[in-house]
């Protein structure tokens, strides 16, 4: 079954006190199957792409950052394919 994974922006790059000013880092990912959640981020922002995953149980117990992804994209496809 292919689940409805969403990307949603809850990290940015930015100068300053502007809220959500600046370049995106990091993505909550919901619509996971049995209420689980991950996170994505880019630890190498603003210059290197090394996005990374961390998932979430729904008792909040959560794994280690995994993976070394070049965009967000093959992040999140390398989540889907652990749950197909």
């Amino acid at each position: 079954m292919q689940y409805p994974y969403t990307l949603h922006e809850d990290a940015w790059l930015r100068d300053g006190p502007v809220f959500a000013g600046g370049q995106v880092t990091g993505y909550m990912v919901s619509g996971m199957p049995n209420g689980k959640r991950a996170r994505i981020a880019n630890f190498g922002a603003p210059d290197l792409k090394d996005w990374r995953v961390m998932r979430i149980n729904a008792d909040n117990t959560q794994t280690g950052w995994m993976g070394h992804y070049g965009s967000v994209e093959d992040a999140l496809a390398a989540l889907q394919q652990d749950y197909q």
